[in-house]
């Protein structure tokens, strides 16, 4: 009976739509299995409107005006957007996520996930947003720009990239990572891969964070959105909107925001001085339709922030702004299933000051001003290809880019008779970076498909200043300090399908990764966690992982689950030793010293759960819970920065436009902690909760949103273990936002 009011839906919906302007037919099926994809959602690019594959995974959607791009995506599925006709039949097949990456994608006022437990509510900033998914933690250095930790990897270990592009911070001290250039109203989705799983997205050993941005819709003559929000927390407040126009070939979208905070308060204590930031976004998209299937997009993405403070460490930012923009081709091409190519430019500047500091009660550095500035720039190419080849699928993604990077300090002592002087942090860097990578995926059987990947990356790298050439030169006794580097990884995994909806994924890979400017060219960076300053090694070698991994997903009608495994040796670490030609090295002393420098061997284990279970009348229970675990077995003791055992646990509803949450984010204490090498500390565990709910009301009203709720209810007191120098997280805080839709 199911099996025939489904057939009956899908015949008068084609109907319907064939009475429109045009209809799109097709089925979904499961990748590695050609299973049908019951419940698969397909929608229109850009749109609210979709439809729902039936029992056999088959679907029939209506077309309007220019509409051509679909997404198809469903519970356990990495989503796919793919250009089609009309009157076209439609062969979709999904990529189970656990093969593949989480994928989370915003969509109006919430988050849609792929993986099973991530968010679901309005984010306020996109850290808000990657710090609810299963295996990623943030490092907090102030109440902005929090640093994504991918399982316990960080830094130089993992990809941060926006569509694809690398876009590198210009703070020595890592005040600005990319994730902080991007807000809300620019993302489209965010795609996390962990490990070497996927080779594709750079040059990395412990996973990739991707930024995609949103792109103009067609089929939309004009539509707009709007919100406002405020915060009881450091009265944080935040304004943002966006506008799409298209007609004929031609679409676009611009969008802005601002947000900005005062001092912030801990949990049952007073606010924190200096922790205030403020930050606006503007972002412009122009798409053009070529012909059918060919499509050219540019793309600009401006962000200024201001008066941030940083607690936590010895300085503030006066700015940090970022120019993003890129020009990219997406369709169809001769002997190809795809094809896209995208042109790049991205530059980053950061100017810090400590003028409103006491400089002369701090440990480091006593005595001194010493306003820090510097600049990042990048200019690149890339270019990704897929064909299928006797039933077997090739991928094959490149990437050329030239980054220059500068930072320098000027020291200016309160102390009569120490003269002035300026410090080069890093002396006019500039690095050519290609990296080139294929992908076989080839079905044996019904129920199994293996896939394999290779990847090279190279680089060659040199300094520019006179005066940092010859600084290098003396410490290596090299009177050149340019260096080049081939690095070559691989990967290979084998999915089997235990039945249509239940997969297991074993995933082995031998991966290494270019080390950062400021690791091999980087002098006297101040490290905030061991309180050194770091000189970087030209001569360093490349970390190398070698990689197993077990996984299995289940997407089942009312419950979704996926789990991973996974042991990593690992090689050639990167650590700071101290420096035995200064004496101020010693331990102790006000001025400390270390060189980046190889540590031979280590090891990382750890694993992921998260659960998703549909409990019925617009109820659902989430839950993930994350572990890590990692060891330096040169020195003998733990990895540093590994986050602590913890998840998150919430119970949803949403129906009839109310949507609610009840949630619970908690984390075991974290005493494994890197005392030699890195003079880390341990935290204690904490359980913070949080009452959420939002109403979008029918009829007249129907393009307004509302969301309240309150963070902490409890309002306690919590370090996080990734927060620098015992930072304390936010206390109580209640807020409002009013959106609507046009």
């Amino acid at each position: 009976m199911n099996r025939l009011l489904s057939t009956l839906l899908i015949v008068l919906l084609a109907a319907t739509a064939a009475s429109a302007q045009g209809a799109i037919e097709g089925v979904v099926l499961d990748a590695e299995t050609e299973a049908p994809v019951v419940g698969a959602t397909v929608r229109v690019d850009g749109t609210g409107r979709g439809v729902a594959a039936d029992l056999d995974g088959q679907f029939s959607i209506a077309l309007q005006g220019g509409d051509h791009w679909l997404v198809v995506s469903a519970v356990g599925y990495a989503p796919v957007r793919l250009h089609a006709h009309d009157g076209h039949r439609l062969t979709v097949r999904l990529r189970p996520a656990a093969t593949a990456f989480d994928a989370v994608t915003v969509e109006g006022e919430r988050a849609v996930a792929g993986a099973p437990s991530a968010p679901t509510k309005t984010p306020a900033t996109t850290e808000d947003l990657l710090a609810r998914l299963p295996g990623v933690r943030m490092i907090q250095r102030a109440n902005f720009a929090a640093e994504p930790v991918v399982r316990g990897y960080q830094g130089g270990q993992i990809s941060l990239t926006i569509d694809g592009m690398p876009v590198y911070g210009a703070c020595v001290d890592k005040m600005d990572p990319a994730s902080s250039y991007v807000e809300p109203e620019n993302l489209a989705a965010v795609e996390v891969s962990k490990g070497a799983s996927d080779l594709g997205r750079g040059s990395q050993i412990g996973g990739a964070v991707d930024l995609v941005t949103e792109r103009p819709r067609f089929g939309v003559p004009l539509a707009a959105e709007a919100e406002v929000g405020v915060e009881s927390n450091g009265l944080a407040r935040r304004v943002r909107g966006a506008a799409n126009w298209s007609a004929g070939r031609l679409a676009a979208r611009v969008s802005g925001s601002y947000r900005g905070s005062g001092d912030y308060a801990p949990g049952g204590g007073d606010a924190i001085e200096t922790s205030g930031y403020e930050k606006r976004n503007l972002a412009a998209a122009a798409t053009l339709r070529l012909a059918e299937g060919h499509e050219l997009t540019a793309q600009l993405v401006t962000d200024d922030a201001w008066l941030i403070g940083y607690p936590a460490l010895l300085m503030d930012a006066v700015l940090a702004q970022a120019r993003i923009g890129s020009l990219a081709y997406e369709g169809d091409a001769p002997g190809l299933d795809r094809l896209d190519a995208r042109l790049y430019r991205n530059r980053v500047d950061h100017t810090m000051d400590d003028r409103y500091r006491n400089v002369l009660a701090r440990e480091v550095m006593r005595g001194m001003f010493m306003p820090m500035g510097g600049y990042s720039d990048v200019l690149g190419g890339r270019v990704e290809a897929g064909r299928t080849v006797a039933g077997t699928g090739l991928a094959l993604s490149a990437d050329v880019h030239r980054l220059r990077q500068f930072g320098d300090m000027t020291m200016y002592s309160l102390f009569p008779g120490i003269r002035d002087m300026v410090l080069l942090n890093v002396g006019d860097v500039e690095a050519l970076n290609a990296g080139l990578t294929l992908e076989a995926r080839r079905p044996l059987t019904d129920r199994l498909t293996v896939s394999a990947s290779g990847r090279l990356d190279a680089t060659s790298r040199d300094v520019g200043r006179e005066a940092m050439r010859q600084l290098f030169e003396r410490r290596t006794g090299d009177p050149d300090v340019s260096r080049r580097m081939l690095i070559p990884s691989v990967n290979a995994t084998a999915s089997y399908a235990l039945s249509p909806r239940t997969h297991l994924r074993l995933t082995l890979a031998d991966a290494g990764r270019l080390p950062t400017v400021v690791e091999q060219y980087g002098h006297y960076v101040y490290n905030y966690v061991d309180g050194y300053f770091y000189t970087g090694d030209p001569d360093l070698k490349p970390e190398r992982s070698r990689q197993v991994e077990l996984g299995v997903a289940h997407a089942g009608g009312r419950v979704a689950v996926e789990a991973a495994v996974y042991a990593h040796q690992l090689s050639d670490l990167v650590i700071g030793l101290a420096d035995n030609e200064v004496v101020g090295g010693l331990a102790g002393s006000t001025y400390r010293f270390r060189l980046y420098d190889n540590a031979d061997r280590g090891w990382m284990a750890g694993g992921e759960v998260s659960a998703l279970a549909r409990l019925g009348a617009g109820l659902e229970a989430v839950a993930s819970v994350s572990a890590a675990y990692g060891q330096n077995l040169t020195f003998d003791e733990p990895l540093p920065m590994i986050p602590p055992v913890g998840g998150v646990a919430a119970l949803r509803y949403d129906r009839g436009g109310v949507f609610g949450e009840v949630e619970s984010r908690w984390a075991l204490a974290q005493d494994r902690v890197a005392r030699f090498t890195y003079a880390e500390r341990p935290t204690d565990g904490f359980a913070v909760f949080a009452v959420r709910g939002g109403w979008r009301p029918d009829g007249v009203a129907s393009g307004l949103r509302l969301q309240a709720g309150v963070e902490n209810v409890l309002d306690t007191f919590y370090q996080e273990h990734l927060a620098i120098s015992d930072l304390a997280a936010r206390g109580r805080s209640v807020y409002l936002s009013v959106g609507f839709d046009l």
